[in-house]
């Protein structure tokens, strides 16, 4: 068995699972229920780790932290459920999985075994097969659980690099804009391609700010600053920012606003779902058309954005696939688009207090819409 003399000096820092084998801390005050734990897990190859004592094992998890624990419940001293509860109190500590050893069988003492924190549990006299598959499952949970999490760790990480870096060319082209904004006073058709850009880029630019600073707070979810917005302005708004693109295929965008009330909402999450909807109709949209785009009340307390183009529509399976991640709505999406839009733009719509949704457009063609809250009158 190892032992923390035969450990090197440096042991604590590195976790078990980097050591190769998985290592199992046996915790018993009787030391032939160690040594037979501990042939038998030896023999599996697994490494062991002794502790004679609760307070044993605490100073053996201090050098060196295990894949699993095999905890005795009823020890003189410190025993098994106040091991378990300090572990389950230590963030270093509280994910190592913990599995009872008890003589015990009475209902209240697992259900309390349970509620400290432990995963499992096998009764003495053992069945040495039943013990070993208990171990071998959840050491193998744990390690699946680990992967997961440092694949999030390196996505998250990878994350921080991608929004931090797009800080710079963005600026850059933000200030070109001004630049050209300054110099074209006598083009207006210029001048109008150079403030889509800025505003492009103020909007990215405030996203990635966001972003970044949520992260830094430790708040990966989603923050949103509602305020009371006019819908009819925001779309106008992103429809010129969005018009050139539609230029380019022949298309124009139609606007027929109603009058209504003011949604409570954040400006750039809406503005990013609108940009999200219209760019997907010029995309699929047939060229040298139009992409009509409707505002007014929705359902009753809410206020309605819906985009329509008169593209060839979505089949059955599709549109159960519609709003999925990284789900592409056609072949024309497949260089440039991530499968992602739809389905924060959903995600965002909801935690706002709205809904999103598709409809097939009469006489052919797509329909995508979204209710939001009116803002409540003070």
């Amino acid at each position: 068995m190892t032992t923390p003399a035969d450990a090197p000096d440096d042991a604590a820092a590195i976790p078990a699972s980097a050591l190769g084998k998985p290592l199992v801390l046996v915790v018993d005050d009787q030391l032939a229920n160690v040594q037979a734990v501990g042939s038998l897990l030896a023999r599996s190859d697994l490494d062991v780790m002794p502790a004679l004592s609760g307070e044993q094992a605490l100073a053996r998890l201090a050098q060196r932290a295990p894949d699993l624990i095999l905890l005795d419940m009823m020890m003189p001293g410190m025993d098994g459920f106040e091991v378990c509860r300090r572990l389950r109190g230590d963030a270093r500590h509280a994910a190592i999985p913990i599995i009872f050893l008890t003589a015990a069988n009475e209902r209240h003492l697992l259900v309390r075994a349970f509620a400290a924190g432990a995963v499992d549990y096998v009764t003495k006299p053992f069945v040495a097969e039943e013990l070993l598959a208990r171990v071998r499952t959840h050491i193998d949970l744990k390690r699946s659980r680990d992967h997961l999490a440092r694949i999030a760790r390196e996505c998250n990480d990878l994350t921080q690099i991608v929004a931090h870096d797009l800080k710079s060319p963005l600026s850059s082209i933000r200030f070109s804009a001004l630049m050209l904004l300054q110099r074209l006073a006598s083009d207006d058709r210029l001048r109008s391609l150079a403030e889509s850009i800025r505003e492009s880029t103020d909007d990215a630019l405030r996203f990635v700010h966001d972003y970044l600073e949520q992260w830094a707070e430790g708040e990966l979810k989603r923050r949103f600053e509602r305020v009371p917005l006019d819908l009819s302005v925001l779309v106008r708004r992103v429809a010129e920012r969005m018009q050139p693109a539609a230029t380019s295929r022949g298309l124009v965008i139609a606007i027929n606003a109603l009058p209504s009330d003011p949604v409570f909402a954040d400006w750039t999450a809406v503005s990013h779902v609108i940009e999200n909807l219209i760019s997907n109709a010029i995309k699929y949209g047939p060229a040298d058309d139009r992409i009509d785009i409707e505002v007014g009340p929705g359902a009753p307390g809410m206020v309605r954005v819906a985009v329509c183009d008169r593209g060839p529509g979505l089949s059955e399976q599709a549109q159960k696939q519609l709003f999925q991640r990284y789900v592409r709505l056609g072949k024309r999406a497949a260089e440039d688009s991530s499968g992602l839009g739809l389905a924060i733009a959903k995600q965002d719509i909801s935690q706002l207090g709205g809904h999103l949704w598709f409809e097939s457009r009469e006489g052919g063609g797509a329909v995508f819409a979204f209710d939001l809250p009116v803002a409540a009158v003070e």
